[in-house]
């Protein structure tokens, strides 16, 4: 019963710790000598950066390797230690190793709260370079893929039973609890996905999450190609002769905006407008196209209630 109150008091306590909106953390300034910190391996390539890369390192006497996880000293002590899965690690110029990993946040920091089992983690987006030293330790994370379908409903139960009795074997023996991970957390999609592990712990100093970032960065960049057919706008791409939407206060009698708060009566509220694009007109004034200069023409679609009496 005692052992029980102890568990119970811990989870307590790493859930009041965790209560608060997670975000990225930032490293303490943890100082280790040379000789605790040392590469395990040949140099490998090199980053665009030109920064060598390395695949296996020891720090203090754990091995951390590119596709492994660690937690991370943090600046407040209080707080739980984030876990980093291992993308790649690197030398930078000042001769200082570096790890570039991915947060990945326990069940209590997600949106499924306590219904969360204590042992799985979740990789999520945010990533962040920190110095080797910063390593606490080193955790045992199993990347899981679980089959779905109703031919594997079977070997998945007997599986999750092995899996749980191994567990609570090991929490008997007080032994270190040991993570897995089979989902992406992604609370600006609102989902979990399936983890993309093909593209995970290359070592290769490609981040996927980073590239990903990057590349929806360059999609959102407001853009009208040289034949003014074409502009992206806010990662949507619009061309002539395409139908779409336009906000009804555009086409007000009055000119004004229509008020369309949630706090006024539903029936001030009007649907969008249907209208073809037909042209894109740039200000000469503007050397660079901006969505403030640029202007399109559109031919205006009725519905039925904008024309009956």
């Amino acid at each position: 019963m005692e052992e029980d109150s102890e568990v119970e008091k811990e989870k307590t306590l790493l859930l009041e710790k965790i209560k608060k909106p997670y975000s990225v953390v930032k490293p303490t300034k943890f100082c280790s000598s040379n000789k605790e910190i040392t590469w395990d391996g040949l140099p490998g390539d090199k980053t665009c950066a030109g920064e060598t890369l390395y695949k296996r390192a020891i720090v203090r006497g754990d091995a951390v390797a590119v596709g492994s996880s660690v937690l991370v000293e943090m600046d407040d002590s209080d707080d739980v230690s984030p876990i980093y899965f291992v993308e790649y690690m690197f030398e930078n110029s000042d001769g200082r190793k570096m790890v570039h990993g991915r947060l990945m946040l326990r069940g209590l920091q997600t949106v499924l709260g306590t219904s969360a089992n204590e042992r799985e983690v979740f990789l999520t987006n945010d990533c962040l370079v920190f110095d080797m030293g910063d390593v606490k330790q080193t955790v045992v994370m199993d990347i899981r893929l679980t089959p779905w379908g109703y031919q594997h409903r079977k070997t998945n139960a007997n599986n999750d039973k092995i899996d749980r009795a191994r567990a609570e074997e090991r929490r008997r023996r007080r032994l270190p609890l040991e993570y897995y991970c089979r989902s992406l957390y992604w609370p600006e999609r609102g989902a979990f996905f399936c983890l993309s592990t093909n593209t995970m712990g290359l070592g290769s100093g490609v981040c996927q999450s980073c590239k990903m970032k990057e590349t929806q960065k360059e999609k959102e960049i407001f853009k009208v190609n040289k034949s003014k057919t074409t502009f992206s706008l806010k990662g949507a791409e619009y061309s002539v002769k395409d139908f779409v939407y336009l906000r009804p206060h555009y086409f007000a009698a009055d000119g004004k905006a229509m008020d369309t708060s949630k706090s006024r009566k539903n029936a001030r509220l009007k649907p969008f407008v249907v209208c073809h694009l037909l042209e894109i007109e740039l200000s000469k004034s503007y050397k660079l196209a901006d969505p403030e200069s640029t202007k399109v023409k559109v031919r205006r679609f009725f519905r039925p209630d904008d024309i009956s009496p």
